[in-house]
């Protein structure tokens, strides 16, 4: 046994690892020294010790062996390692190998006893050895012939156009991608081997041209406004996204004329505002403030022309026309200047349209009789009492009568106002425009038969109907006189119409003399000489109805055997009518709840409203709507109702409720009603 002095000092987190530690050093047992312990914590976050080596007990001799063997041992271990190693080398040295240059495959064959080389390829690769695909691997040789092929990237240019909807703009958008051109990545000789690629160069495809682009916006039917500066930034750009290329002239809108009118009551007509109580609000006639001397009544502010818009594909956008307003003075007025309309003299301001007027209002307090002769003013008529037997009133405006008509002529410009009966009497408001309307009615009605008449004979000769020596003008003359009798009725009004006028040289006078009536169809050499009358006749309407003025109408309470006549509306604001000619261009309106429609016709332009129509003794009464878009209502009507629209008839032959007729989509006339 031997002890040595030994004095080494050992660090650890505690002493146990300080042995360990000096253990291992020493290549000593534990148990085989003696040791002090210098240092030692404890602490909470720090645990430290050390300790010194004292004294080292044990047989030297046999530690110096045990030394001895492991030293051999660490040799042979040493020698194994060496004897492997040289092992691998050896059989490296006798597999194949392949590995890539500059993107050249190349290959070694193996020696005796080794692994030929193998290649493994992926889908952007794809490889062929001897003239067949490798899928996976494949074992190579220096023999081998090899091919490789890459996946192929051509280079892509895209233009897109796109258009508002409006097509007052388009939008380009511009894309490239380049060709992509590929080569092997260089690897270090291995046995095996997985292909990949590296980039070799990419070449992108040339920028679209000016030209190339103007000929894609014509082949998009994009001609106008197409802007320089984009087309420019186009050609040279690497990328466009959703850019503006073209963009159309947008529309200025016109601005209409406006009018200002100064006064109250600006309309100058009857004001409609009726109700249980009074029917009527006659503030419209003698109760408006008057306007005086020198008073401006009404002020024109122009409007602006528009301009046209274009949109991209060349095509002009139209406005539309600005309205024009022509101011006029009439009666107790004058034009200050172009846009200004002043009165001259005192009296209730009224206008027709865009022409202005100044109205006296003459006033009868009492009735109209043989005292006070016929009346005729060019203003406001207001009489207290009522218009006798024989008597004639004509007004330039309005008419009030606050009593009875009885066997009189009533007529006025304006709008007539009836507060009691009206029997056996004629009343025409809107004077002028109710005969310029009856007249333009015939006119109408005589141009839709000699259509109809020259279509038939068409036909007929079409068809190859008529005898051979039957002539065009022998053949007008037949129809006239059979089919189309109502032809010859409607030129006799218009003649006397015109002769009236006392236009002897009127054209359509010469043709009725000389084609229409009696005899004279047989001077008709070809059917179709007919056609100047048709082309006279629409320059006649034409005319006429640019000169009709504001629409104006009647209101009165009964009437019986009487002629009512209105370029506008005629209103029954109480019993209603008896056995008269009821004729309006616009509605007839029955208000008053038991209101009678019993005999007589009753016409209107646009619609009938009844409360009660004829009787239930079956009197006759006709409701006539001339307009195929008209309609006719009838809280209830009695047997005997003609319902009439536009050429359509509907005899009622039972009592009914609820009737409502109309012209449906099928042109078909539809008379909705239930059973009283």
């Amino acid at each position: 046994m031997v002890t040595k002095a030994c004095g080494e000092k050992f660090k650890g987190v505690n002493v146990d690892e300080c042995l360990q530690s000096a253990s291992f050093s020493l290549g000593v047992p534990i148990e085989k020294f003696k040791y002090s312990i210098l240092e030692e914590k404890n602490g909470f976050f720090k645990k430290h010790a050390v300790i010194s080596v004292d004294t080292i007990e044990g047989d030297l001799e046999e530690d110096n062996n045990k030394q001895d063997g492991l030293a051999q041992d660490y040799a042979k271990v040493n020698e194994l390692k060496e004897d492997v190693l040289k092992k691998d080398t050896q059989r490296e040295e006798i597999n194949g190998t392949i590995e890539i240059q500059k993107g050249r495959i190349i290959i070694k064959n193996p020696k005796e006893g080794g692994k030929p080389a193998v290649i493994s390829t992926n889908s952007d690769i794809t490889v062929i050895i001897d003239g067949e695909n490798v899928r996976g691997g494949a074992a190579l040789y220096e023999e081998s012939n090899i091919e490789t092929v890459f996946k192929e990237v051509v280079a892509k240019r895209q233009m897109n156009l796109s258009t508002s909807s409006d097509k007052m703009e388009a939008y380009i958008s511009i894309s490239y991608s380049p060709s992509t051109i590929y080569k092997l990545k260089d690897v270090e000789p291995k046995n095996s081997l997985k292909l990949e690629i590296d980039v070799k160069e990419e070449i992108m495809p040339p920028k679209f041209t000016e030209s190339e682009i103007k000929d894609e916006l014509r082949n998009q039917n994009i001609k106008y406004g197409v802007l320089k500066m984009t087309l420019i930034k186009c050609v040279k750009a690497e990328k466009i996204d959703t850019l503006l290329i073209a963009s159309g002239k947008k529309t200025i809108e016109a601005i209409d004329d406006s009018l200002d009118i100064k006064y109250k009551d600006a309309q100058g007509k009857l004001d409609k505002v009726y109700d249980n109580a009074e029917m009527i609000d006659y503030k419209a006639i003698g109760s408006v403030k008057g306007v005086e001397k020198g008073q401006v009544l009404a002020v024109l502010t122009p409007g602006k022309i528009g301009e046209d818009g274009i949109d991209i594909t060349g095509k002009i956008i139209r406005v539309k026309t600005s309205k024009k307003i022509v101011l006029g003075a009439g009666e107790g007025c004058t034009m200050m200047d172009e846009f200004t309309v002043v009165a001259t003299a005192e009296g209730r301001p009224s206008n027709r349209g865009n022409t202005f007027f100044v109205y006296k209002i003459y006033e009868i307090n009492g009735d109209v009789e043989l005292k006070t002769g016929n009346i005729k003013f060019v203003g406001d008529i207001v009489i207290s009492g009522s218009v006798r037997e024989g008597m004639k009133v004509e007004s330039g405006n309005c008419i009030l009568i606050k009593n009875n008509v009885a066997e009189a002529e009533i007529t006025a410009s304006g709008d007539v106002v009836i507060k009691g009966n009206v029997i056996h009497s004629n009343v025409a408001a809107g004077k002028e425009d109710v005969l310029t309307l009856e007249y333009l009615s015939d006119l109408k009605n005589m141009k839709n038969d000699l259509s109809k008449l020259i279509s038939s004979i068409t036909q007929l000769k079409d068809m190859n109907l008529l005898d051979r020596n039957t002539s065009d003008g022998e053949l007008v003359k037949i129809l006239l006189e059979t089919k189309f009798k109502k032809i010859p009725l409607h030129a006799i009004k218009i003649h006397e119409r015109i002769l009236k006028e006392e236009n002897t040289e009127d054209e359509l006078l010469f043709i009725i003399k000389n084609r229409i009536l009696n005899l004279a169809p047989l001077n008709i050499g070809h059917y179709e000489e007919l056609n100047d009358a048709i082309t006279i006749i629409d320059n006649k309407i034409s005319l006429l109805e640019m000169d009709l003025t504001l629409p104006v109408d009647v209101l009165l309470d009964y009437c019986q055997d009487s002629i009512i006549k209105s370029s506008g509306n005629i209103i029954f604001s109480g019993k209603g009518q008896y056995v008269s000619q009821i004729e309006a261009s616009d509605s007839v309106i029955f208000q008053k709840d038991k209101s009678v429609a019993r005999g007589g016709i009753i016409k209107a332009g646009k619609e009938i409203k009844c409360k009660i129509v004829g009787g239930l003794g079956g009197v006759a009464t006709r409701l006539i709507v001339e307009s195929h878009h008209g309609h006719i209502w009838a809280e209830v009507a009695y047997p005997n109702t003609r319902f009439i629209i536009g050429a359509k008839e509907y005899i009622l032959d039972n009592s009914s409720k609820n009737i409502h007729a109309f012209i449906d989509e099928n042109r078909d006339l539809i008379v909705d009603k239930l059973q009283l």
